[in-house]
């Protein structure tokens, strides 16, 4: 047993994470372009590091801070479900296109 990671297994189980991650809020159907730029927000937005370590922000805060947390986790969820209503409405409206087309 290696002491270190190779850089496929640390790839590896960030996808492992990511994909439970989009699975836990429903979005694990999008069209792979939509995915792949919502895993491109994730990573770029540390979102995987939030989730890891916004529990402890939360132990150590104001309870102002921890308010201000607890509303800004709400809006990220409110925009994980706008992500998957869009991606909804696209697959509806190509699909309205393709019934006229007919």
């Amino acid at each position: 047993m290696a002491l270190f990671e190779t850089k496929e297994q640390k790839e590896e189980k960030l996808q492992q994470k990511v994909d439970a991650f989009l699975t836990d809020h429903g979005l694990n159907d999008l069209n792979p372009e939509d995915n792949q730029l919502v895993k491109n927000a994730m990573s770029q937005n540390g979102v995987m590091d939030a989730l890891v370590y916004g529990f402890g922000a939360r132990m150590h805060g104001s309870d102002a801070e921890n308010m201000m947390i607890n509303n800004l986790q709400t809006i990220v969820e409110q925009n994980w479900l706008l992500i998957k209503q869009n991606d909804t409405l696209q697959k509806q409206n190509a699909e309205i296109i393709n019934n006229l087309k007919k």
